[in-house]
C-alpha cells in the first residue's frame, strides 16, 4: 500500500459525538482538507447509522470522487481512539488495537479543522450535560468557571484517551485536553462509586486481545467493585497499584494503560476517601448503598402501613398506628419504602444514624 490516510468520524464515547458533530457542521471545510493531502489513497471512516452524516456526504458527491468511504455499524468506542484499530479498516478487519498510536496517518475532524481550541462535553454525576469550546492547554479551574456547576467541588475526571482524576489540589494545574468528555464531581459524589462506573466501562470497551488490557481491566472492576460492597481488604489498594503498574508496562495498547493511569491518579488524589470504605466501613457521600441505611423517622410516622407494603423483603416492622421500624439485618438498601412514604418518614443515612425506637411503638401522629 502507497501513501494514505484516514479521517476517523467515529466518536470515543457515544454521549459525546465531538466527532460526527464537527464534520456535520463544517463538511465542506474538511473534505477540501482532505482532498488537499498529497497522498495516493484517501479514506472516511463513518458510522453508517448516522443517517444525516450519510445523507450530507451523498449531497458532496464531487467532494467524495477521491475519497473511499467506509463505513461501520458503530456508535462509537474507545477502540475508534486508537489509530492501529482504525487502520485495520481499510484492510477490511475489525478495528482491534494492535499497538500503540505511532506513526499511523490516522486523523480526528478536530486535527483536519487545524483548531486551537477543544470541544468538550461536560457532564456532572446528577446527569446535566453542556457542551463547551475551550482552548486545548487550560486549567480544569477555567473549565469549571465556565460550567453550570453551584455546588462544592470535589473532582474531576477527563476520560479516554486521557485518563485522568484529579481533585480540588489539581485545579490551577495545566492540562492538555485530548479527550471529548469531562465529568465534574461534587461533595454530593462518592469517587470510589465513580470509579467503579469508570472502570466497568474500561472493561467493556477492551478488545479482549491482551491479557494485561482485558482481564487487568476486569479486576479494577472487580476490586473495586467489592470495596463497594463493604467486601473490601487492607491490602486491596496496594493490590491495586501493582496491578497499574503491570497494566502501564504490558498493556499491548492504551487502553489498557489509559485505564491504569485513571486508577493511579484516582487513588493518589482520593485515597483516603476509598481507604474509609474498607477501615472505617464508611461512606462519606451517602451513595454506595452498603454502606447507607434507611430509617423512619417517629416523629413523622402516621402508622400508615405503606412502607410495610411495599417491602418485599419484609425487613420493616410495624402495624397500623404504630411507629413502623426498618430491620438492618433484612434491608437491602433498594429504597423503595422512601418513595412509598407520603409523609416523609424514611430517610437514607450515611455514618451518622438518627435515633428512634427499636421496636414499634404506638404513633402520635394521625393517619390522614
Amino acid at each position: 500500500m502507497g501513501e494514505y490516510m484516514i479521517c476517523n468520524t467515529i466518536p470515543i464515547y457515544q454521549e459525546a459525538p465531538v466527532s460526527s458533530e464537527l464534520f456535520k457542521r463544517d463538511i465542506s471545510k474538511i473534505l477540501k482538507a482532505i482532498s488537499e493531502m498529497q497522498v495516493d489513497k484517501k479514506y472516511l471512516v463513518v458510522n453508517e447509522w448516522n443517517k444525516e452524516l450519510m445523507e450530507l456526504l451523498e449531497e458532496q458527491t464531487d467532494a467524495c470522487s477521491n475519497l473511499e468511504i467506509i463505513t461501520v455499524e458503530a456508535k462509537g468506542g474507545f477502540v475508534f481512539g486508537n489509530a492501529t484499530a482504525v487502520s485495520k479498516l481499510i484492510e477490511g478487519e475489525k478495528p482491534i488495537p494492535s499497538g500503540m498510536n505511532e506513526n499511523i496517518p490516522v486523523y480526528s475532524v478536530e486535527e483536519l479543522l487545524g483548531t486551537d481550541e477543544k470541544v468538550e462535553y461536560i457532564e456532572n454525576c446528577s446527569g446535566k450535560k453542556e457542551v463547551h469550546t475551550f482552548e486545548k492547554k487550560i486549567k480544569p479551574r477555567d473549565i469549571l468557571g465556565k460550567c453550570d456547576f453551584h455546588k462544592k467541588f470535589k473532582g474531576m475526571y477527563f476520560g479516554y484517551p486521557m485518563g485522568l482524576l484529579l481533585s480540588s489540589e489539581q485545579l490551577d494545574e495545566e492540562v492538555e485536553l485530548l479527550t471529548d468528555y469531562v465529568i465534574i464531581f461534587s461533595e454530593d459524589d462518592c469517587i470510589l462509586d465513580s470509579l467503579v462506573n469508570i472502570t466497568e466501562r474500561y472493561k467493556n470497551e477492551s478488545c479482549g486481545r491482551c491479557v494485561f488490557g482485558y482481564e487487568g481491566t476486569t479486576q479494577f472492576y472487580m476490586i473495586l467493585s467489592d470495596i463497594a460492597q463493604k467486601k473490601g481488604k487492607n491490602s486491596d489498594v496496594e493490590l491495586l497499584l501493582g496491578l497499574c503498574n503491570e497494566m502501564q508496562n504490558q498493556s499491548l495498547c492504551d487502553i489498557g494503560t489509559v485505564a491504569a493511569n485513571t486508577v493511579v491518579s484516582a487513588i493518589h488524589n482520593f485515597r483516603e476517601e476509598i481507604e474509609d470504605h474498607i477501615t472505617k466501613k464508611i461512606c462519606k457521600a451517602s451513595v454506595c448503598s452498603k454502606f447507607t441505611t434507611y430509617h423512619i423517622i417517629a416523629d413523622k410516622c402516621t402508622g400508615c402501613n405503606e412502607c410495610e407494603d411495599t417491602c418485599d423483603d419484609d425487613a420493616i416492622l410495624g402495624k397500623k398506628k404504630f411507629i413502623h421500624v426498618i430491620d438492618q439485618d433484612e434491608c437491602v438498601q433498594c429504597g423503595a419504602c422512601v418513595n412509598a412514604c407520603d409523609e416523609g418518614a424514611i430517610v437514607k443515612a450515611g455514618p451518622i444514624k438518627p435515633k428512634g425506637p427499636k421496636n414499634p411503638i404506638p404513633c402520635k401522629r394521625e393517619v390522614k
